[in-house]
């Protein structure tokens, strides 16, 4: 293998500071559209500040920069391409932002990389500089500006439009507790979250912000593998504004998410790494639980399904007749961006059909691929499909810990680490049993 193409990412909200692009200098005006009238830049996070404001009250330059960080790599993610890498994968990335208070982020700078690298599988340098965009004053509350109410709210949980999360805004309202639900609101997205928020009954607001990552030439990498890093810097804003307006000390950050899409441990020996997505993994969240306790981010991240299978969440959601509303309106495909539908074969499709086929319900979601029978016998759209039978046929003899722990490092704790292990196996059985039902396992 020869040496990997490194790419330059140069990220300020001062378009006259940014260098011309090139082929390995990509130049990113943050906050701002006016560098496009300029010259050709690309640029992210135009409506962000906007949004900010909404909340009502000041942020801490600590919470600010971290989405300063996190919107800076993934223009880095979308805009650097995978197909220029070396093996077409592993992409090296020179990530140049600047920060208004970068001195405490500096000390995270190897914390970041480590956790970047785990995350989305790619070598990351990042270079923090000084001269940041500052926080933005909110707008007053009582103003002619539209602000968050955020009174009364007890926590943040993340909330995406897709099943899992759904779930995790039910439960946690019929439990009568009142969180502030955190969005990217890309477009497409936006319209399964305000269809799930409509159906939601009890004490909640809703905090959204769109990155709109603008590339220079308009084609974008689509694998967004640091999603789950912008999410986690929304939600800490979205928590520091509730602590402030609610006396709170700590803040709970709910990531609802099922064990085994979680895990996401390979079903094939090849899929480890390149096609295994690390998003909600246990080890990812507890660095970044880390990088917040380091950096005085008083918000807790807890995921309170990590044990659960997606069908046992379903089963076990607390308000059943909202959950039956919105089930048919959530959104879990890896592939729907490319065509506006799920296409109901890749391994979250799968996953989905299992759990809503062991509630014993039925959907009306229209997938592209309803027929799995058939999508066998189609080698241009059965990889996934193959794979998870392949990985439901060697489940009795394989060593589960060894293989779940493929996908990252987990605990060394034997009581945690078994329910890890019997998270795996019942997600694995709940596919089995939906698989065996549409004819394609015995």
């Amino acid at each position: 293998m020869g040496e990997l193409l490194v790419t330059q990412v140069i990220v300020n909200h001062i378009p006259h500071k940014l260098p011309e692009s090139s082929p390995n200098i990509i130049p990113v005006q943050i906050y701002g559209l006016d560098g496009r009238k300029q010259r050709d830049i690309a640029t992210i996070g135009n409506s962000s500040i906007e949004s900010i404001k909404r909340l009502g009250v000041s942020i801490s330059p600590v919470e600010f920069d971290l989405m300063t960080l996190a919107l800076a790599v993934t223009a880095a993610d979308t805009f650097v391409k995978r197909n220029r890498a070396d093996d077409g994968w592993t992409r090296e990335i020179e990530l140049q932002v600047s920060l208004y208070e970068p001195s405490i982020w500096l000390e995270q700078k190897e914390r970041l990389e480590e956790a970047l690298h785990f995350l989305s599988g790619d070598l990351w340098n990042l270079e923090i500089l000084s001269g940041g965009y500052k926080p933005p004053d909110p707008y007053p509350i009582n103003s002619r500006h539209k602000t968050i109410d955020l009174e009364g709210r007890d926590c943040v949980c993340l909330f995406s439009g897709g099943l899992d999360s759904a779930i995790g805004a039910i439960d946690l309202i019929t439990d009568r507790k009142s969180p502030l639900l955190i969005s990217h609101s890309y477009k497409g997205d936006k319209s399964y979250q305000n269809y799930i928020a409509g159906k939601l009954e009890g004490e909640f607001s809703r905090f959204s912000v769109n990155a709109n990552p603008i590339s220079i030439g308009g084609q974008t990498e689509l694998t967004m593998r640091t999603r789950s890093l912008n999410f986690l810097a929304f939600a800490a804003l979205g928590a520091s504004a509730v602590a402030t307006v609610n006396h709170l000390e700590n803040t709970q950050l709910f990531v609802p998410e099922n064990g085994l899409i979680s895990l996401n441990a390979p079903l094939t020996s090849r899929r480890i790494g390149s096609l295994s997505t690390r998003t909600t993994h246990p080890h990812f969240l507890r660095s970044m639980q880390e990088i917040f306790d380091a950096v005085g981010i008083k918000v807790l991240i807890h995921n309170p399904y990590q044990f659960k299978t997606k069908g046992e969440m379903l089963l076990e959601c607390k308000n059943q007749i909202t959950l039956d509303r919105v089930v048919s309106h959530t959104v879990s495909c890896s592939k729907w961006k490319r065509k506006r539908q799920q296409c109901g074969k890749c391994v979250p499709c799968i996953i989905r059909r299992s759990a809503i086929f062991a509630l014993g319900i039925t959907e009306s979601t229209a997938y592209e691929h309803q027929n799995l029978l058939a999508t066998m016998s189609d080698r241009g759209n059965r990889d996934d499909l193959f794979a998870i039978m392949i990985a439901i046929n060697k489940l009795s003899s394989s060593n589960i810990s060894a293989w779940i722990s493929d996908s990252g490092p987990l605990t060394v704790d034997p009581v945690t680490k078994d329910l890890y292990k019997q998270v795996f196996q019942r997600g694995m059985r709940e596919v089995d049993r939906f698989l065996q039902k549409e004819g394609l396992l015995r």
